[in-house]
């Protein structure tokens, strides 16, 4: 059941005659004198603020003329008034059937169904309203409220769209719109849409946000920041915003800008960890390395015995390549808390940060020890073994894990990646398998077995099925998307994989494994020039793949 403020919300929004709409004449409607005396006193008594009385009225009249629909929509949107959107649908449904297809039944129907949880049937009465009578701005708006609340970011981009169409001038119409379109991805039209409401109402709150955040999605990154900029100008305490310019600062490496925004966030939010990792982040790489070491000094203190803190504050040292720092602070904290596991555990991560693989390892074996029923010494253990490529200790670890917490599917991936470096196919197969005994739609386990079967050329076909089911699951995955132009590529069938892997490359932003596989198609399809330009665009990303590099150097 929906909360009842969201009730009460869409019934303000929605559970009104739309404001081009009038009562129907109920001289043309009710044959029935009496019925219609009743009618009249009805809508007297709504008028008058008297709404159970006016239901009553409606119930008469109701019974005395109960092929009416009027009368039934009329007590619908009553209904729906006095919060009761049981018995709006009811009323709702007998005008439809009186009359199927009347836009205003379907309305009414639409909002009584969201205000009773129902929304995906509500979208559906809604959407036949708004497209059967185009022209009627109040069921667009009502649809876009229900698909705004529902997430449904198309159905609110075509409602807004329709607003905008039939008044150019509605400035709020197009501001929703450009956020409508921003949300889908589609940042040209969300920029054309706040142009408009630019030109209506230059000064509406918000518009600098949201024309800085559209700027962002196009990559205009100084245009963005300087639009973040004049929004907190006037809006100063909004957090939100700044958090977003501190980021977009940092990813165009204007540290000392950023540190100073970060500084601003602190300031209003002094007990936010994050803020105050963020702050002694950007101060490191802003060059203000006293400052930033003293923060990273005072975070701990706020919780001394919380490992998870302490890891954050080892990954900012560790990320502005202070690693040496980040083990002393580690051992200090292990030294301070003898016998609990995380010592040793936040020890070995920052070993193998700063590079001491062997160190690390022996810390991780060493807090598998003090907490054997632990899961998280034995996936670092796994981990560091695997990326030294002992893939045969690391099978073992993640042999044991699996079968201490078979619950938790990633490591069964992982003792499948180990088995399969190890050449032993049947056994990774297995691992992925026991998987999706338990968790048939598990979309990364089929994605995983069906890249397994299809990248040694196994059981093609149930691959393809595997991976399909994985993209039906989450149908903009690029991982699962390459996997299906692998399979397609692996059979033979070269067009079909060159559409999947073209989408894979925009879908991933550009993996070299990605821009491998579409090289090969793109080879097999004796398109030469694409090839090699593929190839060259996998190197730039991995320029350590030598099995690349053969293939470029024998496609030119």
């Amino acid at each position: 059941m929906w909360p009842v403020a969201r009730v009460l919300l869409v019934l303000a929004a929605t559970a009104t005659f739309p404001p081009d709409s009038a009562p129907p004449s109920p001289s043309d409607q009710y044959p029935n004198v009496e019925a219609l005396r009743h009618y009249a006193q009805g809508v007297l008594l709504e008028e008058g603020g008297e709404g159970p009385e006016a239901m009553a009225e409606y119930f008469r009249a109701l019974l005395l003329d109960p092929r009416s629909a009027a009368i039934a929509r009329r007590a619908s949107e009553l209904s729906a008034r006095l919060g009761d959107p049981q018995r709006a649908l009811e009323f709702a449904d007998r005008a439809l059937k009186l009359e199927p297809g009347d836009t205003r039944g379907l309305w009414l129907k639409g909002t009584a169904l969201f205000n009773l949880g129902r929304g995906e049937e509500a979208l559906e009465a809604l959407i036949a309203a708004a497209r059967a009578d185009s022209d009627q701005a109040g069921y667009a708006q009502s649809l876009a409220r229900v698909a705004e609340q529902l997430d449904r970011l198309d159905l609110v981009a075509w409602a807004y769209g329709r607003l905008v169409a039939l008044d150019d001038a509605d400035g709020e119409a197009w501001f929703q719109l450009a956020a409508a379109r921003g949300r889908l991805g589609d940042f040209e039209a969300a920029e054309r849409a706040i142009e408009r409401v630019l030109q209506l109402s230059p000064q509406r709150p918000g518009a600098y946000f949201l024309q800085g955040w559209i700027q962002e999605g196009l990559g205009n990154a100084d245009r963005a920041i300087d639009l973040y900029r004049r929004h907190l100008k006037i809006h100063s305490t909004d957090l939100v915003t700044r958090r977003r310019l501190v980021n977009l600062l940092s990813r165009q490496k204007r540290f000392a800008e950023a540190y100073a925004e970060a500084q601003l966030v602190s300031r209003e939010r002094p007990d936010d960890v994050e803020a105050s990792l963020v702050e002694a982040d950007l101060a490191l790489r802003a060059g203000r390395t006293r400052d930033g070491l003293r923060l990273l000094e005072r975070i701990p203190r706020r919780a001394p015995a919380d490992p998870d803190l302490m890891l954050r504050v080892l990954g900012v040292l560790v990320s502005n390549g202070r690693a040496r720092e980040a083990v002393a602070r580690a051992e200090g904290w292990a030294r301070r808390h003898p016998g609990d596991f995380h010592g040793p555990l936040l020890t070995a991560r920052a070993l193998a940060a700063s590079g001491k693989r062997d160190l690390a390892m022996t810390r991780a074996r060493e807090a598998v020890e003090a907490a054997p029923d632990s899961l998280a010494p034995r996936q670092l253990l796994g981990q560091l073994y695997q990326s030294a490529k002992r893939y045969a200790e690391a099978e073992s670890v993640w042999t044991e894990t699996v079968r201490r917490f078979p619950e938790v599917p990633g490591i069964a991936f992982d003792l499948a990646f180990c088995r399969e470096q190890l050449g032993d196919l049947g056994g990774a197969e297995a691992a992925v398998r026991d998987v999706l005994a338990r968790e048939p739609d598990n979309a990364r386990a089929l994605n995983f077995l069906g890249y397994l079967l299809a990248d040694h050329a196994l059981k093609l076909q149930e691959a393809l099925d595997l991976i399909q089911r994985a993209v039906r699951l989450d149908a903009d995955n690029g991982a699962y998307v390459d996997s299906l132009g692998w399979v397609f590529y692996r059979l033979g069938r070269f067009e079909e994989a060159r559409a999947e892997l073209e989408r894979a490359v925009l879908l991933t932003e550009g993996d070299p494994v990605v821009h491998e596989h579409l090289g090969d198609v793109y080879k097999e399809l004796k398109l030469m020039d694409l090839a090699r330009e593929q190839y060259s665009k996998s190197l730039a990303r991995d320029t350590t793949n030598s099995r690349v590099r053969v293939k470029l150097s024998e496609a030119r």
